[in-house]
């Protein structure tokens, strides 16, 4: 590591050689991977001599490096022990990567969401208590915008429904949920309701059917069925859900079955309760599923990478280089909802 370090210093203040820039960073990432992931207390050791080189390219902007580094900074944060907390190290470093410059540049998005992503991980209530959790939503209203970056407005939106106390973002609700609907009225394109109906799904999972009709009905009254019925169900039949995307999709349509009785209350309504039930089951019965695997799409529920490493691509991207060996790990939102046994 001494090494890398030490040719990460070098190559910084001229990287000419893209390929060569993107192993070295690979590099660094399988040991942090190889040792930190079964030892996690080495993880300080890690960071005690990556941190000066990485502040070193933060501070010169090295444009080519600096999506590198992001994602090193998750993967090392993800992998420090759970009694850990941020440090002031890493409390520091967040305040500027909220930076809207940061932001516009199309080949750090990717990267800064993955590192936003693992702070409200690890340090969630940290965040929200030093008045930073504002600035995530301002980062989410500026990336749902764009048909570029919605997909990582989705990781955000939810981690946040994952690792944020409610209580944080309770009066923020309306708003976030009247961003979602505005840009689904103005354009609906399949990718777009996958993650937005991903998004209900996950709601609903953590906060239960009638969390997600008072959201909606407050904005327009019968608004929730609507979209029940007139755009999720139909998102099943026609790209359904695959891995976890279609664990997180039972899990909350399953909710809306058995704890949203006023739905059996008249013919009209029981029509959407049994459409409700024909899309669970083609989600369960999808031979192609995979229910449970790694994150079909980038929704945030799972929003993991279970590529094998020998199946795999590794190497420079001109656009946004991923390290294959610092990809999130899969995260199940509900580890408490397993397959029953078969026996």
């Amino acid at each position: 590591l001494d090494k890398l370090t030490a040719a990460l210093g070098r190559v910084a203040k001229n990287p000419r050689n893209p390929q060569y820039n993107h192993y070295m960073f690979e590099s660094i990432a399988v040991l942090v991977r190889s040792v930190c992931s079964l030892h996690p207390e080495h993880t300080s050791a890690f960071e005690s001599l990556l941190f000066p080189p990485f502040q070193v390219v933060l501070q010169m902007d090295v444009t080519e490096f600096t999506p590198y580094v992001f994602q090193v900074l998750a993967q090392l944060l993800e992998y420090r022990p759970g009694d850990a907390g941020l440090g002031e190290a890493y409390a520091a470093l967040f305040p500027p990567l909220l930076t809207p410059t940061l932001w516009e540049k199309k080949g750090n998005v990717p990267a800064l969401t993955r590192l936003v992503r693992a702070y409200l991980g690890k340090g969630a209530a940290e965040i929200v208590a030093q008045g930073n959790f504002v600035g995530i939503l301002g980062v989410f209203q500026k990336l749902v915008s764009s048909k570029g970056t919605e997909a990582s407005a989705f990781e955000l939106l939810g981690s946040i429904v994952i690792n944020v106390p409610f209580d944080a973002f309770r009066d923020h609700l309306k708003n976030l949920f009247s961003i979602l609907l505005t840009k689904l009225q103005q354009g609906k394109t399949p990718r777009y309701v996958n993650l937005v109906t991903n998004f209900f799904a996950l709601y609903i999972g953590k906060f239960g059917p009638q969390a997600y009709f008072d959201q909606l009905n407050a904005i327009q009254p019968g608004l929730g069925l609507m979209l029940l019925s007139q755009v999720w169900v139909g998102r099943l039949n026609t790209d359904p859900p695959l891995r976890m995307d279609a664990k997180v999709q039972v899990v909350g349509l399953t909710k809306v079955l058995c704890e949203t009785p006023a739905l059996l209350s008249d013919p009209n309504t029981q029509q959407v309760w049994a459409q409700v039930l024909e899309g669970v089951m083609k989600v369960i019965t999808n031979p192609n599923a995979n229910m449970g695997g790694g994150s079909a799409a980038a929704s945030g529920a799972g929003g993991g990478d279970d590529d094998d490493d020998f199946e795999v691509e590794i190497g420079y991207d001109s656009q946004f280089s991923k390290l294959h060996f610092a990809a999130r790990p899969v995260t199940d939102p509900f580890p408490e909802v397993r397959d029953p046994p078969l026996a």
